[in-house]
């Protein structure tokens, strides 16, 4: 239905990823990973040095210097100044593995920009298994050497209800739905992109900052 891909751009919803890492992008200096990169490339946004990762050339629009799954990253240990890892860990089976080879690849004292969807419908990519609560987020960091410096939600609460309702009005093409599309979506969309409300249970992602313990 293009008239409804048209009428519903999820990507309306979300703020510039430059917007999203805020303060916290010129922390990300030296050796910089940018674990499954999908189509966030990072190089114009930090000072470090960014390794773009994922599981294959080609997936997605940013260039992958790094081809591996991510609890098998091919780097000397304790190679990275920072990692960062955007919404990626709701799409592997694995992320105890997963964060156990954040913390062999990072330096003592590196950072962690470490970013997970909580309430989102499910997107898989090609797979999508979990969320977490911002105090699952935090233990599984601190269970895998790294200490929590900050702990936040993402969003505004129009993004969490903007995609709801661009899965709810794209189940049907009736009437009614058509006309909700022409008349929610858009204003729900303004919305996400302006309004300071934010309600932290109906987060739309939950984020910590940490640094790998010494």
């Amino acid at each position: 239905m293009p008239a409804v891909a048209a009428e519903l751009d999820i990507g309306a919803l979300f703020p510039p990823l430059a917007e999203e890492l805020g303060e916290y992008a010129k922390e990300l200096d030296g050796e910089v990973l940018n674990a499954g990169a999908g189509d966030r490339d990072l190089r114009s946004l930090v000072p470090g040095r960014v390794h773009n990762q994922d599981i294959a050339e080609g997936l997605h629009s940013a260039d992958i210097d790094i081809v591996s799954p991510l609890h098998d990253i091919p780097m000397e240990d304790g190679f990275f100044d920072a990692i960062v890892c955007n919404a990626v860990l709701e799409h592997v089976a694995n992320p105890e593995e997963v964060m156990a080879e954040f913390a062999r690849v990072a330096k003592p004292g590196a950072l962690l920009y470490l970013c997970v969807p909580f309430m989102q419908p499910e997107h898989p990519d090609p797979t999508d298994f979990q969320r977490y609560t911002i105090d699952g987020l935090k233990l599984l960091a601190e269970r895998h050497g790294f200490e929590v410096r900050e702990a936040n939600g993402m969003h505004n609460v129009y993004v969490t209800l903007g995609w709801i309702a661009h899965e709810w009005l794209t189940a049907s093409d009736r009437l009614r739905f058509r006309l909700l599309r022409r008349l929610l979506f858009p204003w729900l969309a303004r919305q996400a992109r302006t309004s300071p409300f934010y309600v932290h249970s109906l987060a739309s992602a939950y984020r910590v900052i940490a640094v790998r313990s010494r």
